[in-house]
């Protein structure tokens, strides 16, 4: 697991609301339905993203959770951070307690440096628009059918493979 699952929780709702109406708000009880979670356990993530700036919350009839921008402007980045903090961006393989730099690298430093850039890399340029919708089951399940940003080519399990796991 890259990521712990409370992240990944938040992914897979952000991707949720991604793929539903814009203008339309989501109960959180039908968003914990979709992504297959605990209702109360979604509140406190959902809260976080509130609290992040990524979705908007409203009460009363007409009240759901919303996202806060379109979700092309929305970076995977941001929405791992209020979750993982410092290990959305990981140092060194070798030496975590110490920053990963070039002066006194450690013997894993070239090969984990490409791989940090990498993983880097694509949660900034990914947004929430190239992880949205798709399968209800999938996102309930877990891993997501992710799309490249630039090419759009999908990246995750093929469509035959959704139906195992």
């Amino acid at each position: 697991m890259i990521f712990s699952s409370t992240a990944t929780h938040a992914l897979r709702a952000m991707a949720s609301l991604a793929g539903g109406e814009p203008s339309e708000p989501v109960l959180g009880r039908e968003l914990a339905r979709r992504v297959g979670l605990p209702s109360h356990y979604l509140s406190k993530v959902l809260a976080t993203l509130a609290r992040s700036g990524l979705l908007t919350a409203s009460r009363g009839a007409k009240g759901g959770y919303r996202l806060a921008r379109r979700p092309d402007r929305i970076r995977l980045i941001e929405v791992v951070l209020p979750f993982e903090g410092q290990r959305a961006r990981p140092g060194c393989l070798l030496r975590p307690d110490k920053p990963c730099r070039n002066s006194g690298a450690c013997s894993a430093h070239a090969a984990w440096g490409d791989m940090k850039r990498t993983f880097t890399d694509f949660l900034e340029q990914t947004t929430v628009a190239d992880i949205q919708g798709g399968d209800p089951g999938l996102l309930a399940k877990g891993p997501l059918g992710l799309r490249h940003p630039a090419t759009g080519a999908h990246r995750g399990r093929s469509a035959a493979g959704r139906g195992s796991a």
